[in-house]
């Protein structure tokens, strides 16, 4: 028996393990370039390669090859691909005609590397015109969201719906947020506290759209801009499923590695990631959600569940913005966590969000428009002081509407150039938790 990863109705994945597909010869320019830094190659079947750079096309039948580089393609259905370093990718068939008549087909293989991808067009209507092959897993998706990093095993981390992951040693389901091992064919499947990490760095220049659609429909792993380092102080705005609190900690230090995720801080007691459902930042603030995790302060300790956070250096307090007198500073969302409810629902579409920022008086007003669980949820503020404003602390916090209902957070970067938010509510079913980060 292979190991396979096969889509259910729930939006399951099938992974199953077979031979590379075919090389086949549909139409040319399959993807184009969205960036590509370093001796990124294209390599054609009979050994000629040439340089990819941005703009450039990629053809079925052709193998990128990162080398020490990096780049994002950009299929005609829609489709992102981002590859790691050291990272052979090969489109083997594809073919699309810019609808989903069940001609569609995109065939690839991963050869080696890394990779992270949002999927298209085709496989949405036809679960079977989409694979990803390996020599030791085939990967069959529908209109969803999946990392793998791949070696002698194969690690996947799914960042929507669900993945079943089977073999000769029986099958696994990992749902959204969580990772799987496949060791070989003959080991069953297990969880993994170590999420895939291809190393995504994305272009420094600025994101994609693929970045700008990642960072708002799903709270996976990709960084999108300079690494945060580890260090202090920095604020964290933090808002805990499993104990129903939220909150902000003006001053901490925090712990981040390579791919920005905060793996920790400590303030008043040590806040430790277990699962990483993932984090963004785009070098300025940072933003994410751990699955699982633990709070350990002298002889007390608890654990931690879908404890989401915004986190960041907080604008000093000789910022010029504080005496500004600026009355109406407007800032636009650029990224969420998927929200989670007390029930253990785990929402899986797009938040809205609005800020508004009085300086002068000062006061800062949210409103939010929040899916989960097949309600949507819209959700607003009046006005608040900052907290401690007057001792020049760039934090603020303050309750919504309605009972139960709160948010905190902070100003990060010069002239309070990003907000960070946290955020509970009561949607009469359990509470709603989840991080917002806005940009002015």
């Amino acid at each position: 028996m292979p190991i396979e990863f096969k889509l259910k109705p729930q939006a399951r994945l099938i992974f199953a393990i077979s031979t590379a597909f075919p090389i086949g010869a549909y139409a040319a320019g399959a993807a184009t370039v969205d960036f590509a830094s370093g001796n990124v190659a294209a390599v054609q079947a009979d050994g000629r390669s040439r340089t990819l750079a941005k703009g450039g096309e990629v053809n079925a039948g052709e193998m990128v090859d990162t080398g020490s580089g990096r780049a994002q393609l950009r299929f005609s259905d829609g489709a992102l691909v981002s590859l790691s370093p050291q990272t052979q990718f090969r489109i083997d068939e594809y073919q699309f005609k810019g609808q989903t008549d069940g001609s569609e087909k995109g065939f690839f293989s991963l050869l080696k590397g890394g990779l992270r991808t949002i999927t298209g067009a085709i496989g949405r209507g036809k679960r079977d015109n989409y694979k990803l092959g390996t020599t030791v897993a085939t990967i069959g998706i529908r209109g969803t969201e999946f990392s793998v990093a791949y070696g002698n095993s194969i690690t996947v981390t799914t960042g929507g719906g669900s993945v079943e992951v089977c073999n000769t040693g029986g099958c696994l389901i990992v749902d959204n947020g969580q990772s799987a091992l496949v060791k070989d064919l003959n080991t069953k499947p297990a969880f993994t506290q170590k999420p895939a990490q291809p190393s995504l760095q994305e272009e420094p220049q600025g994101p994609t759209q693929f970045i700008a659609g990642d960072q708002r429909t799903s709270d996976g792993g990709v960084q999108l801009g300079p690494p945060l380092m580890s260090g202090s102080p920095f604020a964290v705005a933090y808002a805990d499923t499993g104990n129903n609190t939220t909150g902000v900690t003006p001053a901490a230090t925090a712990v981040f590695d390579s791919s920005s995720q905060m793996t920790s801080y400590d303030s008043a007691g040590t806040y430790v990631a277990g699962v990483i459902a993932g984090a963004f930042t785009d070098g300025i603030i940072g933003w994410g959600r751990w699955t699982t995790g633990s709070y350990t302060s002298g002889s007390s300790s608890w654990g931690l569940t879908n404890y989401h956070y915004a986190v960041g250096a907080p604008t000093p307090s000789s910022d010029p913005i504080w005496t500004s007198g600026v009355t109406n500073a407007s800032y636009s969302l650029m990224g969420f966590t998927f929200p989670t409810r007390t029930d253990g629902v785990v929402g899986t579409q797009p938040v809205t969000a609005t800020l508004s920022v009085n300086f002068a008086t000062p006061g800062v007003s949210l409103g939010m428009t929040v899916p989960i669980g097949g309600a949507t949820n819209i959700v607003s503020s009046t006005p608040v002081g900052f907290t401690a404003f007057s001792a020049g602390n760039p934090t603020f916090s303050g309750f919504f509407s309605g009972s139960g209902g709160a948010f905190s957070g902070f100003f990060a970067g010069a002239n309070a150039s990003r907000a960070g938010i946290s955020y509970k509510f009561d949607d009469g079913v359990g509470y709603v938790h989840g991080a917002l980060a806005f940009r002015r």
